[in-house]
């Protein structure tokens, strides 16, 4: 079995990448030989190795147009086809031979190019909700065509992929898994974060995590909390890489703003569960349409209240009134008049939490994830290996 990763930080490890991790343990707790792959040197992959995962890193190019020039995604798709020909990618694919190659995010589209060249099955978990524009078409083709089987975590990518009039029977809705951390960490954690950072009990902290874009909101966070005017105890924390200068800078100038509100960022935090802990309320003001975001599991698997837009999957994951608050995309001043109201009652805050907690427990739980996925590989071994037996071909899976 080949993973082949997006992407790797040496600051952090991104959500799809935690999620092809889960896959390596799902596959490794199946014993099957796991290969990892990845385009460059950095935490996921280092976290591959200590899991016992053979990884390689190999440098190969990624459809960035996707994020950065939307418009240029043909032409770009173009020279990632002719790149894929040959190259470092295919040769270590070649030389590895798997029997299922697994990629993540819709960016990563040579190992799909080389394993259709190859005749090798692909799975393709898709994190991103494909906007509704002519020139994604080529791409949502090319999704459709080259995977064998395509693993979506929520209603709102595989919508998004249905634009399309290519099939559609091959899209598997399979939402991301999370540990729920025992109360009693929590709360022995949240004590100890708070007290370090001078936060007393009676003073609520908002939390803001992602990478700093304007697609993620912070400046909508920053906005809204000037509208708090001289309301007291109250901290936002932001946490995340940033990705656009230009944008951060108008973010921490608009801060200053800030009244009665205390603003710290603390840049990468690399494990968030050192922080969230300490957080009551976190906000996902997000303009861009969500797949199905990390952050979201892991505030809700920690009790806390969350105040989102409705965009892409948050509608999914979030009950209005019942584990979060949801509001218009691009309204600053729900947003704002939202937080208030959790801010003048703390109860609402823990009610909320305490609901999240326990939806994700229900149906995010990672055991759920790990069950559903495993039973997924079983059904396509046991396929596979029938396939075998009518060939005589009595290799092991890889």
């Amino acid at each position: 079995m080949l993973l082949v990763s997006h992407d790797s930080n040496p600051e952090m490890v991104t959500g799809s990448e935690k999620v092809l991790l889960m896959v390596a343990f799902v596959l490794q707790k199946l014993q099957l030989e796991v290969m990892w792959f990845s385009p460059q040197p950095g935490l996921s992959t280092q976290r591959a190795i200590e899991m016992g995962v053979k990884a390689k890193v190999i440098p190969f190019p990624l459809l960035w147009s996707f994020i950065h020039a939307p418009n240029s995604l043909p032409d770009e798709l173009n020279l990632l086809q002719q790149d894929a020909e040959g190259g470092q990618l295919e040769q270590a694919i070649a030389c590895y031979s798997p029997d299922l190659i697994v990629a993540n995010s819709v960016i990563n589209v040579m190992p799909a190019l080389i394993a259709r060249k190859r005749e090798i099955p692909l799975w393709w978990y898709i994190h991103e909700v494909m906007p509704n524009q002519d020139g994604m078409h080529p791409l949502l083709t090319l999704i459709l065509s080259h995977s064998s089987q395509i693993l979506v975590p929520s209603r709102a990518v595989k919508d998004s992929l249905s634009q399309s009039a290519g099939r559609t029977d091959s899209i598997v809705l399979l939402p991301y898994g999370v540990e729920i951390p025992p109360y009693k960490s929590i709360a022995k954690k949240r004590k100890i974060t708070r007290s370090q950072n001078g936060w007393t009990d009676n003073r609520i902290v908002i939390g803001w995590f992602g990478s700093v874009y304007p697609g993620k909101g912070l400046l909508e966070v920053v906005r809204a909390a000037v509208l708090f005017k001289h309301i007291p105890n109250v901290t936002v924390v932001a946490a995340g890489n940033i990705v656009d200068p230009g944008y951060f800078t108008l973010c921490m100038e608009e801060s200053k703003q800030l009244a009665s509100v205390e603003f710290q960022y603390r840049g990468i935090v690399p494990a968030i569960e050192d922080i969230l802990p300490a957080v009551d309320v976190v906000v996902v003001p997000s303009l861009v349409e969500e797949a199905f975001p990390n952050v979201v599991l892991e505030a809700m698997a920690f009790g806390k209240a969350i105040v989102a837009y409705q965009s892409g999957s948050l509608k999914e994951m979030i009950i209005h009134q019942k584990t979060g608050l949801l509001t218009d995309k691009g309204d600053i001043q729900s947003v704002s008049a939202l937080l208030t109201s959790l801010i003048q009652d703390p109860e609402k805050i823990r009610r909320l939490g305490s609901h999240g907690r326990k939806r994700a427990a229900r149906i995010y739980a990672f055991k759920r994830f790990e069950s559903r996925l495993q039973r997924t590989f079983l059904q396509w071994i046991a396929l596979n290996q029938q396939e075998r037996s009518g060939n005589n071909n009595e290799n092991s899976i890889r």
